[in-house]
C-alpha cells in the first residue's frame, strides 16, 4: 500500500509528511485469522450456486408478460436470488483480528461524544464511563446548540463542552466541529447513550501499530436488552438481536477483504487518516458508511474486532425503529445513486471491497422485493392468474427448493444468528422504512434526527397501520384461499398462493402480536430512575471484565490550550487522569 500522510497541524499549510510506524517500533501489519469451522463450510456455497444458477436462468424464460405482477415477481425473485449469492460468498468465511497487545501510552487519544437533544439523564453516564477508559487524555461532549444543562453537567464532570450553534450536516458536521478542538493521535467516538468499558482502548489501540489502519471498529452493543428488537431464543430472554447478523457474520466476512466499516460509534479512528480524507463524511445522513467508503477508497485499512466494548440503548419503539432504519436506508440509497464517490464510480476500491459495499447498500432495497413476495400471494389468489406460463406446479416444485436451499444456507452460514421467525419477521416490519427511503432516490436529505433514547414503548405510528394493513391483506388472500379449497378449487395454483400467504402472515403476525404485548409492557430498561453514577456502575458490573472503577469525581486540572484559526473561539480542554483509583 502507498504511503499515507501524517496529520497536519490546522495552521500547518506545508506538504504532508510520509506516514510511518511509531518511532522504536519493529514493522507490524494487521494479520486477520480464519475462524476455525468444519470443512464443508465453504464447500456448502458452490453446491448451493449449483441450484440456484439453474433455477435463476430457467425463471427468467417462464416469465408471464401478460399480467402486470408477472415482470415484478420476475424482478424480485432475481433480486433475492443476487442478494443470497453475495450475502453466502461473502459469509463462507470469518476473520478476526490476531489479538495485538496495547500500549495505551504510546499515542494521544481523546473522545468525542456527539449529543443532540439527548437528555442529560443519557449523556451523563456515558462522559462518566469515557473519563474511565484506561488512556484516554480528553472527552469533549459536543452539541450542535448551546445547551446549558449539558454545559453544567460537563462542567461538574470536569470534560471539555463545545456548541457550534449550528445542524449543518448532522452528527458529520458535530463531529467535524470537534476534531477542530484535539490534536490527539486517535480519535474514540462514543455515541451519546454508548457508555464505553475501561479496557476499550487496551482491546483496540494495538492494530494501530499498523500505520496503514485508519480505523477499528467494535460491535454496537445495547444493555436494554428488553427493548422491542430484542425477543427470546434458545430457551433466554433477550438472547436473540436483529442487529446480530451484521456484527456477529456480516462484519467479521468484510475483514477477509478490508471492508468492515465504521458505524458511527464504539470505534477509534487515526487522526492522519480522517484528515487525509477531509474528516468525517458529510453530503449524507449516514456519516459512517459514507466516511467508511471514503477511507478505503484512499487505500487506508479498517479492523473489525468482535468484542463487545461499549453498550448503548436500542430503538425502544416502532416509531424509533421505523426513523433509525430509514436513515440507514435513505443515506445508503443517497451514496449508492446521488453521491460521485458512489461505490458504483469511486476509484481505489479493490473488486471485493466494491462488492461489499453495494452488498450493503443494495440491501436497503430489499424492502421493495419483500413487499412484492408478502403481496404476491393474495394477489394470484384474488385473480386466479399465475406470475409464470407453465404449469404451477412444476414451478412450485422448483421454487420450494430453491426456498429450502436458499434458508437453510442462510442459516447455516449466519453461525447461530439466524432465527427462521424472528428475522423475517423483522425484516417484514422493515420494510415499511425501506420502501419509504426510495425519495433518496430522488432527492439527497441531508437533515439528520438523532434517534431518542426516552422514547415510550407504544408511541403513535403511522408504521402500525401500515403493518396491520398488509397482514390484513395477507389473511384475507389466505382465507379466500381456504374458501375455494374448501368449495373443490384444488388447482395448485390456489394451493401453493394459499400455502405461501399463510407463510407471509405467521410472519406479520409473529411481529404484530409481539408489538401488542410489548406496547402494554411498563416503560423501562431496568436503570430508570438511577443516578449516573449507579447506572454506569451496574452497566460494568453486568458487561464488564472486572469490578467497576470508583466513581469519584477527580479534580480539575487544566490542560494545553488548542490554537486557533479565524474566528474559531479558544476553549480550554481538560487532562484527565489515566487512571482513577
Amino acid at each position: 500500500m502507498r504511503a499515507r500522510a501524517d496529520r497536519l497541524s490546522l495552521d500547518d499549510g506545508g506538504p504532508p509528511a510520509p506516514l510511518r510506524p511509531a518511532a522504536g517500533r519493529p514493522e507490524y501489519a494487521v494479520r486477520f485469522e480464519r475462524r476455525t469451522e468444519p470443512r464443508y463450510i465453504p464447500v456448502l456455497f458452490y453446491l448451493y450456486l449449483a441450484v440456484v444458477v439453474p433455477f435463476v436462468i430457467w425463471r427468467t424464460t417462464i416469465v408471464n408478460w401478460h399480467v402486470w405482477f408477472g415482470p415484478l415477481s420476475l424482478a424480485a425473485d432475481l433480486f433475492a436470488a443476487m442478494m443470497f449469492i453475495i450475502f453466502l460468498g461473502f459469509a463462507r468465511y470469518l476473520y478476526g483480528p490476531a489479538h495485538r497487545p496495547a500500549d495505551i501510552s504510546g499515542g494521544i487519544v481523546d473522545c468525542l461524544v456527539p449529543t443532540h437533544t439527548e437528555p442529560v439523564s443519557v449523556i451523563e453516564p456515558t462522559v462518566i464511563a469515557a473519563r474511565r477508559v484506561r488512556g484516554i487524555r480528553n472527552v469533549l461532549v459536543l452539541a450542535n446548540f448551546e445547551r446549558p444543562d449539558v454545559r453544567a453537567m460537563a462542567e461538574r464532570l470536569g470534560v471539555s463542552y463545545q456548541a457550534r450553534n449550528s445542524n449543518e450536516d448532522g452528527k458529520a458536521g458535530n463531529l467535524n466541529s470537534g476534531l477542530i478542538y484535539t490534536d490527539a493521535d486517535f480519535i474514540l467516538t462514543l455515541d451519546a447513550d454508548h457508555m464505553a468499558l475501561p479496557e476499550f482502548l487496551e482491546r483496540t489501540l494495538g492494530y494501530f501499530d499498523d500505520p496503514t489502519v485508519a480505523f477499528v471498529q467494535t460491535p454496537q452493543s445495547f444493555y436494554n436488552t428488553g427493548s422491542l428488537l430484542y425477543r427470546r431464543a434458545h430457551g433466554k430472554a433477550g438472547e436473540w438481536s436483529e442487529s446480530n447478523i451484521f456484527y456477529r457474520c456480516v462484519q467479521p466476512a468484510k475483514n477477509g477483504r478490508n471492508a468492515s466499516f465504521y458505524v458511527g460509534t464504539s470505534a477509534v479512528l487515526r487522526r492522519a487518516a480522517l484528515d487525509d480524507v477531509g474528516g468525517f463524511a458529510t453530503g449524507t445522513v449516514t456519516e459512517d458508511i459514507h466516511t467508511s467508503l471514503r477511507l478505503h477508497a484512499k487505500g487506508w485499512r479498517s479492523v473489525f474486532v468482535s468484542e463487545p466494548l461499549a453498550f448503548g440503548l436500542e430503538a425502544q419503539s416502532l416509531r424509533e425503529f421505523y426513523a433509525q432504519r430509514r436513515r440507514w436506508a435513505v443515506g445508503s440509497l443517497t451514496l449508492l445513486f446521488r453521491r460521485a464517490d458512489s461505490p458504483l464510480r469511486v476509484r481505489g476500491l479493490t473488486a471485493g471491497q466494491r462488492l461489499s459495499y453495494l452488498e450493503s447498500m443494495m440491501a436497503h432495497l430489499g424492502g421493495v422485493q419483500r413487499l412484492i413476495h408478502f403481496l404476491l400471494p393474495a394477489v394470484v389468489i384474488f385473480s386466479l392468474t399465475s406470475p409464470v406460463n407453465i404449469p404451477i406446479g412444476l414451478y412450485g416444485l422448483a421454487f420450494v427448493v430453491y426456498f429450502v436451499a436458499s434458508f437453510g444456507m442462510v442459516a447455516i452460514y449466519s453461525r447461530g444468528t439466524y432465527h427462521f421467525l424472528h428475522s423475517d419477521a423483522y425484516s417484514l416490519a422493515n420494510l415499511v422504512a425501506q420502501v419509504s427511503a426510495l425519495t433518496g432516490l430522488l432527492r439527497t436529505e441531508r437533515r439528520f434526527k438523532s434517534a431518542r433514547k426516552d422514547a415510550h414503548h407504544a408511541e403513535r405510528t403511522v408504521v402500525k397501520p401500515i403493518l396491520w394493513i398488509l397482514g390484513l391483506t395477507s389473511a384475507a388472500g389466505v382465507a379466500d384461499g381456504g374458501y375455494q379449497i374448501a368449495a373443490g378449487n384444488h388447482s395448485w395454483l390456489v394451493i401453493m398462493a394459499t400455502a405461501w400467504g399463510t407463510v407471509n402472515s405467521v410472519w406479520m403476525w409473529w411481529v404484530l402480536g409481539y408489538l401488542e404485548v410489548y406496547e402494554r409492557r411498563r416503560d423501562t430498561t431496568g436503570l430508570d430512575g438511577l443516578a449516573a453514577p449507579d447506572r454506569y456502575r451496574l452497566i460494568m458490573e453486568r458487561f464488564g471484565s472486572g469490578r467497576a472503577p470508583a466513581i469519584a469525581d477527580p479534580p480539575l486540572t487544566t490542560g494545553s490550550q488548542r490554537p486557533t484559526t479565524g474566528s474559531q473561539r479558544p476553549t480550554t480542554t481538560i487532562a484527565l487522569p489515566l487512571e482513577e483509583k
